[in-house]
């Protein structure tokens, strides 16, 4: 039987890079997904499947008063 592991978590070091590593070295019957970890993609995931054109969040705020 096959699992499958979802490695969520930080996004800042490599820890699922190790723990993949791990699993295949034992040769443990995995499969393992993760959240995107590119911070430029992450961060405009919304924008890619919502928006055509990219804007910015602060787009949306009102203009601000002087």
């Amino acid at each position: 039987m096959t699992w499958s592991i979802y490695l969520s978590g930080e996004i800042h070091t490599d820890w699922r890079d190790q723990i993949e590593d791990g699993a295949r070295t034992a040769g443990l019957d995995v499969t393992f997904a993760a959240p995107v970890t590119d911070h430029p993609a992450s961060d405009d995931c919304g924008v890619a499947i919502l928006e055509p054109d990219r804007f910015t969040w602060t787009q949306l705020a009102p203009p601000s008063e002087t």
